[in-house]
């Protein structure tokens, strides 16, 4: 066991951000360790879009097919949060899931094809109406939100 330990000491996991076109995937990664890479990259910054020229994009949708009970909302939640998508969803009572999305062109484009073809592991989406994409010049949500009424 000591050997595989001191084969360990010079690995290092890594973060690597892939480029925003691709998806702003942190991604692990195991390799060997440089010390003059290590501090470049200690004192590398990484721009999350917080702030910026670009365009924001926003639709209305609704999601038809087997969406409630099956934890929908709570997923597109989470795939929200993770494309630094912003808006709501929300159970209807003709048993859909309606919401509304805004987000910068390929983490808004990425939602929509989450919520057509992805969801929840456990849900059948039949199929989704999204409403006019319209471009707005920033952000009117702070964050994505699960709305029960």
């Amino acid at each position: 066991m000591s050997s595989e330990r001191g084969t360990q000491t010079n690995k290092q996991k890594k973060l690597r951000v892939t480029p925003a076109s691709t998806s702003n995937a942190i991604e692990n990664e195991e390799q060997d360790e440089d010390p003059d890479e290590a501090d470049r990259n200690s004192r590398m910054t990484v721009n999350l879009g917080l702030a910026s020229d670009e365009p924001v994009f926003s639709c209305l949708f609704e999601v038809f097919g087997i969406v409630q009970g099956v934890s929908f909302r709570m997923y597109t939640l989470r795939r929200a949060q993770k494309l630094g998508v912003r808006g709501w969803c929300s159970n209807t009572k003709t048993s859909t899931v309606k919401g509304e999305i805004e987000g910068h062109n390929s983490s808004f484009e990425e939602m929509r094809l989450w919520l057509k073809y992805t969801g929840s592991p456990t849900s059948r989406i039949d199929k989704v109406v999204f409403g006019e994409t319209t471009e707005r010049p920033q952000f009117t949500y702070e964050n994505f939100t699960i709305v029960v009424e």
